[in-house]
């Protein structure tokens, strides 16, 4: 019989050991989840005297891709910031927990590895030693903070069905964040987006296992959009003139150990491209941005980082990292 879609959930845990599954120890809300594993088939060619091309299909190496998507909260977030950046210092002896978080430039530069607990009705399936690879954030005047994540993984095995508990932190709404560009509030954004990268290489080695020798998570790349409302000339000017002002995306909600943030902030945000559009009753600014590396914006490891991201919740010190 068809099993029903809305009773899945996703879990997520910190590895101690890169590939070893661990079980759920959080749950994250989302709209969709798409696990994939990824077994290479070789193709058996070597001629019998027939006018066929492939005799057989002889497995490969295995590993997995994951994405899943849903509105922010500003709790559960941290697992997919801390996975990219891997840098994260966490201040606050109570509620609210202060997590700074940037490009890891220490040891061997590697961000932590998770396992994600899929549970889809008929069975749940866990991916260990996940590494993520992109975090798009999206907000509007009139829609939700919202999120896609993408991560690669060793391959899915079955485990048990864990019991989920979910945060009673309620999501974003677009229109509590604040833009700052320049360092001047700027309340003429009407959308934007902000994607944080970082490609995960899977690493084949002849080594007797199907599984990959490792995940290798390379450099940290940021880019996003702006929608503005046209006031003047003073971004396109930014654009025309390469200016790199710094760019603040920040929202926050709540007071005392109820407080919660989510702080994006990069102090050189580069245009990329501008450009005037007119399909509205009022003229529009539409701007690509890259954020540039810099040493400001560097957590506790130095070097540098082309963002740091800041989110305060009830979450304890260790949890991520």
């Amino acid at each position: 019989m068809p099993q029903p879609t809305f009773t899945s959930f996703l879990g997520i845990a910190k590895e101690a050991v890169f590939g070893t599954a661990v079980p759920a120890t959080a749950f994250i809300p989302v709209k969709t989840m798409s696990p994939s594993d990824k077994v290479t088939l070789l193709d058996d060619q070597g001629m019998r005297g027939s006018m066929v091309d492939v005799y057989d299909k002889i497995a490969g190496k295995i590993w997995a891709e994951y994405g899943f998507d849903g509105d922010v909260f500003p709790d559960t977030l941290g697992w997919a910031l801390a996975g990219l950046l891997g840098d994260v210092t966490t201040t606050g002896a109570a509620a609210p927990f202060s997590h700074a978080m940037s490009t890891l430039n220490s040891g061997n530069g590697q961000p932590p590895s998770y396992t994600l607990s899929d549970y889809y009705t008929n069975n749940t399936r866990q991916f260990p030693g996940l590494k993520f690879s992109e975090l798009g954030l999206k907000f509007s005047g009139d829609g939700m903070l919202t999120y896609s994540a993408k991560a690669t993984s060793l391959a899915s095995v079955p485990t048990t069905k864990p019991t989920p508990s979910y945060t009673a932190v309620p999501p974003l709404a677009g229109w509590v964040g604040a833009v700052s560009i320049g360092g001047v509030a700027s309340t003429f954004v009407v959308d934007g987006e902000c994607t944080i990268k970082r490609p995960v290489t899977v690493v084949q080695a002849v080594d007797g296992t199907q599984a990959p020798y490792s995940l290798w998570s390379g450099p940290v790349s940021v880019s996003g959009k702006l929608t503005l409302v046209m006031e003047d000339d003073a971004q396109l000017t930014n654009y025309l003139t390469n200016a790199k002002p710094s760019l603040d995306i920040n929202y926050s909600q709540g007071a005392g150990a109820s407080a919660v943030q989510v702080k994006l902030h990069m102090t050189k945000a580069a245009y990329t491209n501008a450009e005037i559009s007119r399909g509205k009753d009022y003229i529009e600014l539409s701007v690509d941005y890259d954020a540039l590396a810099n040493t400001t914006d560097a957590g506790t490891s130095g070097g540098y980082s082309p963002i740091k991201a800041t989110i305060q919740n009830a979450v304890a010190s260790g949890t991520y990292k």
